[in-house]
């Protein structure tokens, strides 16, 4: 088996947990999840099944659409309602437009700084498990880009806002740090994923559903990791030298070209091979010299061998 199941994971279970569910399903295989959901927080968590946990990093790259909710005049040390929360003075004047106004400080490249209860590995470790063991942890503050951001509703003193942001975006900084722009600070009471790059909940299997869905029928196609990558298809004889880790001329590649995505030019700097079948096999790039390597073995035939070659 060989492809991305995008999981509607819900809240509760963590992410290891349901790997470990569809594990089982799976016995044999190997399954991995591309970004983790916290487990308070609910939607899209990716799983690759197979040769794609090779396609980890791609994913990873992917941006995240969020929808998180947040109660204004409360904080807390992890900075949502899993550790004890407390009130703060939240300003009575806190209306809509004020906050409205304040998206406008985090919308494009802002620096955040992650809460310590994070899964931010610090010294090997994770954040949270050294806090817990009454560690002192200071997390270092990081770059992201937040590339939308809209104020969905606010009432009763809670907003909601839909996010469309880079990988290591954390929402429960987002939140409080737009509550402390207009005077006052916020947990995150709900949130959840809605996408992760092509990955949407609405070709996302349900959790509860593993134990007797067609997982089969949920999978995706590798080829959806690397969408943003050009393209293109090689004949069997060079796939292999390529996947043997061959170094090959440009010309030695489009010579044995089947499928060219629109322009059958040489990629600038990195593309993805498929076979004859439209399975994705590795991911090439040019060398300091011209040539061109496999800097990303994803499918070989031991791992995935094609239909023709099981007759």
């Amino acid at each position: 088996m060989y492809g991305i199941l995008a999981l509607d994971k819900p809240s509760g279970p963590t992410s290891r947990d349901c790997v470990n569910k569809v594990t089982r399903r799976l016995p044999g295989i190997k399954v991995a999840h591309a970004g983790t959901l916290d487990p308070l927080a609910r939607g899209v968590l990716v799983l690759l099944i197979g040769p794609a946990v090779r396609l980890m990093d791609e994913v990873h790259e992917f941006e995240k659409e969020y929808i998180g909710r947040f109660r204004l005049g409360w904080r807390s040390p992890s900075g949502d309602l899993e550790t004890e929360c407390e009130q703060v003075v939240a300003p009575g004047s806190i209306g809509r437009s004020e906050l409205q106004g304040s998206l406008d400080h985090f919308r494009g490249e802002i620096e955040q700084s992650p809460p310590s209860y994070s899964a931010i590995r610090i010294d090997g470790k994770r954040a949270h498990e050294l806090i817990r063991k009454g560690r002192d942890v200071e997390v270092p503050k990081r770059r992201v880009k937040i590339h939308e951001l809209e104020l969905v509703d606010f009432s009763n003193s809670e907003f909601t806002i839909r996010t469309v942001c880079s990988t290591g975006t954390y929402m429960r900084t987002l939140g409080s740090d737009i509550a402390k722009q207009v005077g006052s600070d916020a947990v995150m009471i709900d949130l959840q994923r809605t996408r992760v790059g092509p990955f949407t909940l609405s070709g996302a299997c349900s959790l509860q559903d593993i134990p007797e869905a067609s997982l089969e029928s949920y999978l995706q196609s590798p080829r959806l990791a690397v969408s943003q990558l050009p393209m293109i298809g090689v004949q069997d004889l060079t796939l292999r030298r390529i996947l043997d880790g061959q170094r090959l001329d440009w010309g030695q590649i489009a010579s044995d070209y089947f499928v060219v995505e629109e322009g059958a030019i040489e990629p600038d700097f990195r593309c993805a091979a498929i076979d004859d079948e439209g399975t994705l096999r590795a991911i090439i790039e040019k060398q300091t010299d011209g040539a061109w390597k496999c800097v990303k073995g994803v499918a070989h035939w031991d791992l995935y061998p094609k239909r023709s070659d099981l007759k």
